[in-house]
This record gives structure tokens, sequence and C-alpha cells, in this order.
């Protein structure tokens, strides 16, 4: 008898055993493992903490790989995994949690003893090549769940000592107690069994009891404030932080931002730039996160703890996730904005429930029935999966993460190469993810694909750094036999003719010829001052001779001007991309004129459109911003050097 047929021959007479004296709470069984080689029944992936594997009766450290009919995995307090099935199934895992793995006729068994399980069935699961859809049930020391894979599905399994709760939020399930009872359970209801008995708890027919816990407030970038409730004053946030109480506002300046967290959860809260919120409330129960906010104006990002309940509840607007989510939120004048850029949550309005996932976008609106979903564009600055890119901005709210191939993935972005700072993480249905873009720092990413690969990335990020404009520098021409050159990389710049002050003379006249062209000056100018000034641009490329001829009062020529040698010469050797227009901040319309120079050996696109470079690396062509507000991205490549994006941010011309 193979190994996996022994052990769940010993499963079944455990379950058999827990049918009889169905009315008495018994501890919960202790599950008999055995390794064999046997059929691979899912993989292990997305292990952080202390989770340990038990295979043949040893047990050691969980490392990401297949699993088998007989294996056992277990979390310590701060552990969490995912296991993944062939069909698309998936089961992520929280803390403090064990349970086996095995496989009956038609279907996987998970034997779980403690802890909180989430089951997912995606839309669209079994794909062609990933294997046929299977039933998966959970048994429990209180009875058994059957989650088919025909329909989408997310179920939560949670196993206490004493009592069990099997929640429902999307789908439906079948529940089979110790007594034999069959109860079912659609999308909204749960199952709680206690003492051998279980109960149908539709929804909303039972509220859970929460307790308040405390939000700590602190700065991120920038300036960030607190008002407290009553108050008319706003204070900078302590330099440590500062515990927040119902009524309480934060508020951030331009380019600040604000880290608000649940005491006791994994759920942090971060307030974007120009933005303000009122902290109603925060609760906690169990594994289930309850906050309660007021978004003023401006936009909140969510990161939702792994293997818990979440809930954030705003006017007119209540969030609901069940597991590792990144949303980002904004407040417009009829309503919110939500964007899922991992995982999947709930929208609540009333009675109305709306699913959204990575990927999508929601349109909240208080004239609207129901939230209105569409498929959620990539930010216009785009990083693909290199290492350090270098990002130029002046406030960018966000950057597209992209990658290579469709499916599934595991996202996880940081703020170090070691991924101790995490930033966002979570499970991504496109080949892209969009994250907050940090006014100065390093952002590191990790992809893993469904089939197992990893790829990787990095990228810079500050301010737009000040090019020395030559277009601002005033080159001094004196006057003498020897012929003055001016080399300049942007436009031509503004110049000053200098010559020696005559007594007698009450002005000067200065006359700028091009060579072989001494009819008719290109510049003239009468001063009182032994200098000349021509502003930027009143000069183009080329040679020229120019002359200074002393006037008296009555403007009588004193003497006869000799002739100098002026060249003024255009030099590609900018070390750097010079971008000299437009400006950030500028108002436009459809389109804008964008014009500047690259080095020499680089390649130059505008939103994604090559841009042909003249033969001395200039640029000027007219571009259509995207984005909202309207961007320019300026992409920059250069052999063996990595990628340089400047952003230009600009203003949208009318009301």
């Amino acid at each position: 008898m193979s190994a996996p047929r022994r052990w769940f021959l010993v499963l079944l007479l455990l379950v058999a055993g827990c049918d009889d004296d169905a009315g008495t709470a018994r501890p919960a069984p202790t599950v008999a493992v055995e390794a064999g080689p046997g059929e691979v029944l899912g993989h292990l992936e997305g292990v952080s903490g202390d989770v340990r594997l038990e295979r043949g009766g040893e047990q050691g450290p969980a490392a990401e790989g297949p699993l088998y009919g007989g294996d056992a995995l277990e979390t310590a307090a701060g552990g969490a995994a995912t296991v993944r099935f062939p069909d698309g199934r998936s089961v992520e895992v929280g803390p403090d949690a064990r349970f086996a793995l095995g496989a009956e006729s038609g279907g996987i068994v998970l034997q779980v003893e403690r802890g909180i399980l989430l089951s997912r069935v995606p839309a669209g699961a079994s794909r062609p090549g990933a294997g046929s859809t299977v039933a998966l049930t959970i048994r429990t020391p209180f009875g058994l769940t059957r989650v088919g894979a025909d329909a989408p599905s997310e179920v939560r399994v949670q196993v206490a000592e004493d009592a069990g709760r099997v929640e429902v939020r999307l789908g439906a399930i079948e529940f089979v107690g110790r007594d034999g009872k069959t109860l079912r359970a659609s999308e909204g209801d749960a199952v709680e069994a206690a003492s051998g008995k279980a109960e149908l708890v539709a929804r909303g027919a039972r509220v859970l009891e929460l307790a308040p816990i405390a939000v700590t407030v602190r700065s991120g970038t920038g300036r960030a404030e607190v008002r407290a409730k009553g108050a008319s004053k706003w204070r900078p946030v302590a330099k440590r932080g500062q515990v927040l109480s119902p009524g309480d506002g934060v508020r951030t300046r331009r380019g600040g931002s604000a880290v608000l967290a649940l005491e006791g959860s994994g759920t942090v809260v971060s307030l974007g730039s120009d933005a303000e919120l009122v902290l109603t409330s925060a609760e906690q129960g169990g594994a289930t996160d309850e906050a309660r906010f007021d978004l003023l104006r401006g936009w909140l990002d969510l990161q939702l703890a792994r293997g818990r309940t979440s809930r954030l509840v705003m006017p007119g607007l209540q969030v609901e996730g069940g597991g590792e989510a990144r949303l980002a939120v904004r407040r417009t004048a009829a309503g919110y904005l939500v964007d899922a850029l991992t995982g999947e949550v709930t929208l609540v309005r009333g009675e109305a429930r709306q699913a959204l996932r990575a990927g999508e976008r929601a349109t909240v609106e208080a004239s609207a029935p129901a939230p209105r979903v569409e498929p959620l564009a990539a930010a216009p600055l785009a990083l693909g999966v290199v290492d350090g890119a270098e990002v130029f901005h002046p406030g960018l709210r966000e950057v597209a993460l992209t990658w290579e191939g469709e499916g599934e993935a595991m996202v996880e972005v940081a703020e170090d190469a070691a991924f101790t700072r995490p930033v966002l993480s979570g499970r991504v249905y496109r080949p892209f993810v969009n994250v907050p873009a940090p006014a100065r720092g390093t952002l590191h990413w990790r992809v893993r694909r469904e089939d197992g690969t990893q790829v990787t990335g990095s990228a810079s990020f500050a301010p737009e750094r000040a090019v020395r404009s030559l277009a601002r520098v005033r080159n001094v021409v004196p006057e003498g036999p020897e012929k003055t050159t001016i080399f300049y990389q942007d436009k031509p710049p503004a110049v000053t003719f200098t010559y020696a002050a005559e007594a007698s003379a009450a002005r000067y006249r200065v006359a700028v010829y091009r060579a072989g062209a001494l009819d008719t000056p290109v510049a003239e100018r009468v001063v009182t001052e032994p200098r000349a000034a021509l502003n930027a641009g009143a000069l183009s490329e080329g040679s020229y001779l120019w002359s200074v001829t002393p006037l008296s009062a009555t403007g009588a020529q004193l003497k006869g001007g000799r002739m100098n040698k002026l060249e003024l010469v255009y030099d590609n050797s900018v070390p750097e991309l010079v971008v000299a227009t437009p400006r950030n901040g500028q108002k436009v319309g459809a389109k804008v004129r964008a014009a500047g120079v690259a080095p020499v050996d680089a390649r130059l696109s505008i939103n994604g459109r090559p841009v042909a470079l003249d033969g001395k690396h200039r640029f000027s062509t007219w571009v259509e911003p995207v984005g909202a507000p309207p961007v320019l991205v300026f992409k920059m490549t250069r052999p063996g050097a990595p990628a340089v994006h400047t952003v230009r941010t600009l203003k949208q011309r009318g009301p």
C-alpha cells in the first residue's frame, strides 16, 4: 500500500471517530503524516516568518516547492504561507496555524487543526494546461467544508480550541457538522460550530464585538500635521510619532506624507501629498480589524494585513478585505476612486456588494446605485525589470512596475534590497503594478510568476537635478586682436562686449555683423558705458565681426571702430539630458512643445514615442501629455548605462 493511501485511511478513521458521540467536544486530533513520492498536490509559496514542514515524521523549516499527500504545515505567531494548486486555487495560511494535506477521489483534503486559512478560487481558475478543476474539502474538529471549483469563491476557515467559524465571502459552500447535519451557506453568510453543533449565521444577523485599539501616526516625507479634536491649531507630528484619538485630524502639505499604523495589526494607512483625514474610530476583535476615517481630500494608500479580516469604513463606502491587499483611495467631488493594486477586496454600499481585485478601478459616486468597475491603467512612467534605473521627478504620485508574461504573480516592493522595509505586496493578475513613487530613495521589487520563475528590479528616485543652463550665463567678449570663441550646449547664450573707455565719448555704438556680410549689422546697441549686452538668443551659431565706435554728445563719431572677431560654436558634449521646455507647472493644451539637447550617444523617447535628434543632438517636437495631472516622461538610454527618466508635470489649461 502506498504511503499516501495509508495516510488517507488514517485520516478517514479519525474523521469517522469524530462523528461518534457528536455531542461531546474533543481536542483536535493529531494528524498522522507519512511521506511518499506520490502525486504533487500543490506548491508552497509566499513563505514568510517561521513556517515548518512535516514530512515522513521529520520536521524542519519550510521552503517553497512541491507538496505531497501526507505533508503537514505549521506556522508560528508571525508566520504565513500560500499553497497553490494546479487548477489555480490558492489557500493562504495565517499565523499560528497547522494543517495536513491529502487527497481523495476527485478532490483535495485539508485537515485543519488550528488557525486561519483563506481559500480562493479566482475567476477562470482552470486554464488550459493548468490541470482540471478539483473540489476542496476542509476538515476541522467541528465538521467539514466542501468548496467547489466551478465558480469564483473566497472562503475563510478559522479553527480555535473550542470553536470553529467558516465565512463565505464569495461563492457558496456546503458544511457537514459532526452531527451529520448539512448546512449550505452563500456569500455573506457564516457557519459557526461549537460543542458538536453548527449554526448558520445569515448576512447581517450577528455583529462581531470589537474593542478599541490605538492608531499611531508618523511623518513620512515632507511635513505632516495633527489637529486634536476640538482644537483650532495644527501642530507638526511628533518626531517619534504619536497616538491619535477619535476625532483627531491628520493632514500633509504638498510633497509630504504620513503613515498611520493600527495596533496589533499589519494594516497600514499612508496619507499622500496635500491630503487630509479625520480618524473616527479604530477597533479590533480576534483576527478582524476595523478603521473608520473621513477622507476630506487627497489620496490614501491602504495595505491590508495578511491572514486578517479588514474593514475600512468611510462616509458612503466600506471596503472589506480577507487578506493581503493594497489599495489607493482618492476623494473626489462626487465620491471616491478606489484602485486595487494587489489582492482582492469587496466594496460595500448598503446592501450592494461589489468585488474588486488587483488591476481594477472602482468609481464610487453618491448619485450612482453601485460602483463602476473598469480596468486600471498603468501609470504613465513605466519601469521594466531592470536594475539601476534613475527617475527624476517633481512629485510624481505613482510609477508602474512592469514585466513580461500574462497570468497571476506575487509582487513584493521594498525600500531596501533585503526587503525588510516593505512598501507593497500581494497578488496581481496583470503584468504590472502601480506603486507610490518616493520623493527620494530607492525601490526594489521582485515578481514571482506561477511557474516559479522570479524577476527583480530596482530604481532610484530624486527631484530633477538643477542643470546649469548656459542661456543664463553672460559670456564676456573683450575688444582686441584675438578671436573670441564661445561654446554653448543648450541655446545661444547671452553675450557682453567690453572695450576701453574714451575720455571724450558720451556714448558708444556697438555693431555686430555676420562674417562676409558687413553691409547690415545683425545686432546694434548704443550705450553710455564701456560694455554692451545682448540677450540670450540674439546671436545664433556662426562667425561674427563686431566693432565699437565712440560718439560725442552730439552723436558725432570720434574715431573709427576696429573690427573684432567672435565665433559661437555649438558643443553637443552635454553630460546629461537638458530639457529646455516645457517647465514644470506650465499650463498646456492638447499638445506641448518639448525641446532640449541630449548627450552625443543617447537615444530619447517622450511618453514612449521615439524622438529624432538632429546632428547636434538637439530636439524640438510637439507631444501629447498623458495622465492626470498631465505629464511628459523623457526616457534617455545610453550604451552600458541604466535608463534615465525625467518627468515634467504640467497643468491642464482651462477651468
